[in-house]
């Protein structure tokens, strides 16, 4: 059973994936968020780069854009042979205004990927207004691909294209044929709105929920639970559309709703570097800037057979396990796995088949490279938002080793959280020992606990405490009661 959990009450909003109660896939979303995957901006060309082949956009944001020649229509109208004579220069001009998608987000100092071969994604279809091709998932039987592909081609001119997707392998022709109807006039009304505004201007973002949603739907999912009922209109509405019945359920309970799930626990344990597998053996996850490294130990695990058995079966534990923990962190890029050292091929491929395996649960693109001379195994995972970690942590500027502490931010979006938590209770004031750091960054930035407190009906007493993990609340009562307290 699979249910999706989102919290849209408060500033931050979030979204959860649960298999059986358990967190599998989380994303947030953040007010002052940098451009998320799949908005559309207009932006303007600040810079031509000859030598890299690429362009820096201006979208409106503290980091222009980067896009790269293969990414622009005009290239891709080009025959193979222009294609490797042709330059950026010759393509795109600085000071030109270019229709532009996020295909993959900020993350570090580098800025937000961008392509100008837009998409538009549906249940059943991927539209591409600029990129000429056809494709059917891998999912779909090889005898029912050439009637989709028929069907695709029927319906695109020679800029066009589409994605026909997994949910489309009964051949629902009628739904399909109201759904490319659907995307094209999207694309249609996003170039009729670009025309109309100066660059650099976001013209499309999709609701948070949206791309998490056109991910996870499926027969699987049982239920669709929502704390806003504004966007639990939103979600019954658009779920109408597909179909597959899903249910959708407005929370109305006081305790936050990725507490009462257990969902905030996971995500706290997902932060930390260790994990224990079943039979007590462990990993290790380093994520670093240039890569992430996953060490695998057998820890408390000795086994009751040989020693070669004992290796592959911790090896496939772990190799299972370490699949989960990349999609629920969400760590991408390049990816070492040093797993105990084998010394049978005939394990090793075991071990590549159990990856393989278990990557079909998982919709983001991996690419399993297998081990190499030094028994290291290697994959890629496309990378499309930052991890939990880029999200919730950061390095403080003090520590010369690789180590993380929640941003004040996170620690801010939980202090709302604490707040609308005791908005409807007798308490009019609670006392709160929050992180040192984070007491600091409230104190400069005054208006940001006012907010809450205006928000809320709430009088926050704020003191600094020892503890750099969480928010305590201390006590609650009337405000004088408090001040009686703050007083002695």
């Amino acid at each position: 059973m699979q249910q999706v959990v989102i919290n849209a009450a408060g500033l931050e909003k979030r979204t959860a994936l649960l298999q059986n109660g358990k967190l599998i896939e989380c994303g947030y979303q953040r007010p002052d968020e940098k451009p998320s995957t799949g908005s559309i901006y207009k932006g303007r060309v600040q810079k031509v780069l000859p030598g890299m082949q690429a362009v820096f956009v201006d979208i409106g944001t503290e980091k222009n854009g980067f896009l790269h020649r293969d990414d622009l229509p005009a290239f891709q109208m080009l025959s193979n042979e222009e294609k490797k004579k042709i330059s950026i220069s010759s393509l795109i001009k600085e000071g030109e205004s270019v229709l532009v998608q996020i295909a993959k987000e900020e993350s570090g100092n580098k800025g937000a990927k961008l392509t100008a071969l837009l998409s538009f994604t549906g249940h059943l279809l991927v539209y591409f207004p600029y990129t000429p091709h056809i494709g059917v998932s891998k999912k779909i039987k090889e005898s029912d691909r050439a009637v989709l592909l028929k069907w695709g081609s029927e319906q695109t001119n020679e800029t066009e294209g589409m994605v026909i997707r997994t949910g489309c392998d009964t051949f629902p022709e009628k739904e399909m044929n109201l759904e490319l109807k659907s995307l094209k006039k999207q694309f249609s009304e996003a170039v009729k709105m670009a025309e109309g505004i100066k660059a650099p201007s976001l013209i499309i973002r999709p609701p948070f929920y949206y791309t998490f949603l056109e991910r996870w739907l499926n027969s699987n999912v049982e239920e669709i639970v929502v704390d806003d009922h504004d966007t639990y209109s939103r979600i019954k509405e658009y779920v109408s559309t597909y179909s597959t019945p899903f249910q959708v359920k407005l929370y109305t309970e006081k305790e936050p709703i990725f507490k009462k799930y257990g969902i905030d626990v996971e995500i706290q344990k997902s932060l930390l570097p260790h994990v224990w597998l079943k039979n007590g053996a462990s990993l290790f996850i380093n994520a670093t800037e240039a890569l992430t490294v996953i060490d695998v130990n057998t820890g408390k695990f000795t086994g009751k057979k040989d020693r070669s058995k004992t290796v592959a079966e911790t090896n496939a534990l772990a190799a299972r396990e370490i699949m989960k923990q990349l999609r629920l962190r969400n760590l991408a890029g390049m990816i070492v796995i040093d797993f105990i050292t084998m010394q049978s091929n005939s394990d090793k491929d075991m071990i590549s088949s159990v990856l393989k395996e278990e990557i079909k649960e998982d919709s983001s693109t991996i690419n399993l490279y297998g081990f190499t001379k030094m028994g290291l195994f290697e994959l890629t995972r496309k990378k499309e938002r930052p991890s939990l970690l880029e999200t919730l942590t950061e390095k403080p500027r003090s520590e010369i080793m690789d180590s993380h502490q929640l941003r004040p931010e996170t620690f801010y979006y939980e202090l709302e959280r604490i707040a609308m938590e005791y908005e409807y209770q007798d308490d009019e004031a609670i006392w709160l020992e929050v992180p040192s750091y984070f007491a600091e960054w409230l104190q400069n930035q005054p208006d940001k606990l006012s907010y809450i407190e205006k928000r809320y009906g709430s009088s926050l007493f704020i003191t600094p405490g020892s503890i750099n993990r969480e928010i305590i609340v201390r006590q609650t009562g009337t405000v004088n009661d408090l001040k009686k307290r703050f007083s002695h």
